[in-house]
């Protein structure tokens, strides 16, 4: 598996809900224009997508930044 750049947080927003959502898996895939960074992600209310990297949202600098729901 491919690492994302150090930069980059292993926590992010989730698409759906908003709530953190946990980095589970990072791979290239092939495309037809070379290979695209995916990751496979899940947040607090279970929701999970693979996606494109540069489709994620938010990097969350720490767990104090969630305030609860």
């Amino acid at each position: 598996m491919d690492r994302l750049p150090d930069d980059h947080p292993d926590i992010v927003d989730c698409p759906d809900c908003v709530l953190p959502a946990e980095v589970l898996w990072r791979a290239d895939l092939p495309s037809t224009d070379g290979p695209v960074p995916h990751v496979k992600i899940r947040c607090l209310a279970r929701h999970w997508f693979l996606l494109p990297v540069a489709q994620l949202r938010g990097p969350r600098p720490g767990p104090a930044r969630y305030q609860g729901a």
